[in-house]
């Protein structure tokens, strides 16, 4: 077939249909006329408006066969023509690059230490790391992984932290920074799965940074001490913020020095409880082993590294180590 002209054929013949509706054009497509008779008319417009030679009847018949309920165009993708579409919108997803957000650490000291270890450090090592973080190490729903899974799973971001430290960090700041994440792998392991996997983790804030370990937040004791007057504390704040009202402000900070000095006064036992809870919470984060699952792996290069995990899994599903993979390989790789 030899076409002189060309166009988007279906999308002319619809305009056209449009306008010829709207003038009377006999030739406009009508209400209940069927696929032989819409054919023969397509056929025509198709012929009026591009020029062809030796148009072969299909090709009406394939404009025909589109125009159903009154003439209105009505595309529909065959099941191959959808999973090509599904695939380019997977890659266009991939192809998008977005920056990982940055998890804030609950422990105050652990979060300190690992955003300082983390200054001047190259985008692909900020967001290998924190999505690290939230896919190997506190993770929020498991699914029906086997805790042995879930350890191996750890193991598996420590790995991937120290193969990051190695090979885009630097003196204090790599040693800094696994100290941070092996303390984050910690809060991890004692992480507690319930039926539906989701995990809870128990992460203390802890001292301010460069504080005693005897430093607690006096504002924990005055919502637990006091629940209904701390709240009434902040709702004056917010209130007193809003409308810039300084005396009220003052005054709200008064009656809150003052539940304070009560707790010191009246339930000093309070305190010593707080400071030795931390304590036994912090030992025993002190004396947590990581599982060893994944250990001693190759890491002078991005392809030994992810070929040496593959070796050495013998716990993670093929799909989720996979993804896991991908995910890491891309951030680590792409370009800023």
């Amino acid at each position: 077939m030899k076409i002189t002209s060309y166009t988007n054929t279906v999308n002319f013949l619809q305009t056209i249909h449009t306008l010829s509706k709207e003038d009377g054009n006999p030739q406009a497509l009508k209400k209940g006329q069927d696929v032989v008779t819409i054919g023969k008319e397509a056929r025509s417009l198709f012929d009026s408006h591009i020029q062809l030679q030796e148009a072969p009847e299909e090709i009406a018949q394939e404009i025909a066969s589109r125009f159903k309920n009154e003439g209105k165009l009505n595309y529909v993708e065959s099941e191959e023509q959808l999973a090509i579409r599904a695939e380019q919108q997977a890659r266009l997803d991939e192809e998008i690059e977005h920056n990982v957000l940055a998890i804030i650490i609950p422990h105050i000291q652990t979060n300190e230490k690992l955003v300082n270890s983390l200054k001047g450090a190259s985008q692909q090592a900020l967001d290998a790391t924190y999505s690290t973080i939230s896919q190997n190490l506190l993770v929020h729903n498991v699914g029906n992984m086997t805790e042995e899974q879930r350890q191996a799973m750890i193991s598996l971001g420590l790995e991937k932290a120290q193969f990051i430290a190695d090979n885009y960090l630097q003196g204090k700041q790599a040693k800094d920074f696994m100290e941070a994440m092996t303390t984050i792998a910690k809060f991890a392991v004692n992480g507690v799965k319930n039926d539906n996997g989701t995990v809870s983790y128990t992460i203390e804030k802890g001292p301010l940074v460069h504080a005693p370990d005897d430093y607690i937040h006096i504002d924990d004791l005055v919502k637990e001490a006091y629940p209904e007057k701390w709240q009434s504390f902040k709702d004056k704040i917010v209130a007193a913020t809003e409308k810039q009202d300084k005396d009220a402000l003052v005054e709200a900070f008064k009656e809150y020095n003052q539940l304070v000095k009560s707790i010191y006064t009246n339930q000093p036992h309070l305190v010593q409880e707080k400071i030795k809870d931390y304590g036994n919470w912090q030992e025993n984060i002190k004396n947590t082993e990581v599982s060893k699952q994944f250990s001693q792996l190759d890491k002078t290069s991005l392809s030994n590294f992810m070929e040496d995990i593959k070796t050495t899994n013998a716990w993670l599903s093929n799909e989720f180590l996979a993804k896991d993979l991908k995910n890491f390989q891309r951030y680590l790789t792409r370009n800023h």
